[in-house]
């Protein structure tokens, strides 16, 4: 009966402060992600629905984040109220260990790890999906959000194009580059090049294309003569002004696209992605550039390993920071707080790191994506047995 209440206790004690530091937590990182594309979603005519439904689904993709975090700063928290009044001792002299203490909030980690892992493979990719396809539906209207002064930027697929400086009008098709740098593949993968003083992008979403008029400037292109076009001719043509439709591919075809820029596979769940990477393997990379295909497969396997990584890690940041809380022996926010950022620091600046090295196909993506859990499962084991053997203690 004595158990049952302290697991009662227990979980009254860790439920109200973890929604309320999740809820902090989940918050500095929103404002963090608002301020730092404030750029480029105020100011351009985008209504203010799809500016909160892209909030929203961002909201929905830091979940995984989020929680480990929420976790080992809330159990630092408990633990060390619990130990600094005292509680810890007045349990531990009737015959209950710490550990039998911590059971209850285990048991709830663990629940809120499966939750993250099914969160993370049916709710997640949604979100992202819809994400790719409310930015494709932005693209239509406002393709100008893209660009970049000064840097050359895949507006969409097979066209590439640098400006140096734009001039941004009330109305939405009233947007004025200058000096213009085009480069796009024509038919048969022939390239053609615009330069160009100035000119307008002017979107058509009746029927999804993107006019480009372009004024003061000059056009260079290839051409494939003879009758089995192996000889190649190149045409320079000057302008006052030249008008240039390009039609974007549509949502199925975008899809489609082997092409890590657009980032599908983190729109895929379990399922999907060891179908890929299944099929990838099998075809042996026949049909694509082979060093590129390792990477895309490395991407592929990292976001399968990454499903199952965030969830172990909340039990981890939990045995981590449950027996952190007991030895340090203080509540409150300001000192468990600074512990729990140089712990998450140092996670994180391992998992960026193994990441990278693992996009870059130096590393293999299963042990990239799990080194920093390797390195931090055996610390949490050891902190949990050695306080609960009361091996050490801070006072």
């Amino acid at each position: 009966m004595i158990i049952k209440k302290l697991d009662l206790y227990m979980i009254r004690l860790f439920m109200a402060p973890f929604l309320m530091i999740y809820s902090t937590i989940f918050i500095i990182f929103m404002i963090q992600f608002f301020w730092s594309q404030i750029d480029e979603l105020t100011g351009k005519n985008i209504s203010i629905f799809i500016i909160l439904k892209f909030i929203l689904y961002f909201g929905i993709s830091i979940l995984p984040l989020v929680t480990p975090i929420a976790l080992l700063l809330t159990s630092i928290i408990i633990f060390g109220d619990f130990s600094e009044n005292q509680e810890l001792i007045a349990i531990k002299s009737s015959g209950i260990s710490l550990f039998r203490v911590m059971i209850p909030i285990l048991g709830i980690t663990f629940v809120l790890s499966i939750g993250l892992y099914l969160f993370s493979d049916f709710v997640i990719p949604k979100a992202k999906m819809k994400v790719k396809k409310l930015g494709y539906k932005i693209s239509l209207t406002h393709p100008y959000l893209k660009l970049k002064e000064g840097i050359f930027v895949n507006l969409f697929p097979n066209f590439f194009i640098k400006i140096d400086r734009i001039i941004n009008k009330k109305s939405i098709n009233s947007n004025y580059l200058y000096n213009i740098f085009i480069f796009f593949y024509g038919k048969n993968s022939l390239v053609n090049t615009i330069l160009s003083q100035r000119g307008v992008l002017i979107p058509n979403q009746e029927d999804g294309s993107i006019q480009l008029k372009l004024m003061n400037g000059v056009l260079y292109s290839e051409n494939l003569n003879g009758p089995k076009k192996e000889q190649s001719s190149y045409q320079i043509v000057e302008f006052d002004t030249l008008i240039q439709n390009f039609k974007i591919p549509s949502e199925s075809k975008i899809k489609n696209l082997y092409d890590d820029d657009y980032d599908f596979y983190q729109t895929l769940n379990t399922k999907n992605l060891i179908q890929k990477i299944n099929f990838l393997k099998k075809e042996n990379y026949k049909k694509i550039n082979r060093d590129k295909s390792k990477i895309y497969l490395a991407k592929l396997q990292l976001e399968l390993q990454k499903k199952f990584t965030f969830p172990v890690t909340c039990i981890i940041m939990f045995l981590i920071g449950a027996p952190l809380g007991a030895i340090i022996r203080k509540g409150g926010l300001g000192y468990p707080t600074m512990i729990a950022l140089i712990i998450f620091i140092i996670y994180y600046t391992l998992l960026t790191i193994t990441q990278n090295k693992v996009e870059k196909t130096e590393i293999c993506p299963w042990i990239g994506a799990w080194i920093p859990n390797f390195i931090f499962f055996p610390v949490s084991i050891w902190m949990t047995y050695k306080t609960v053997m009361d091996d050490f203690y801070i006072i």
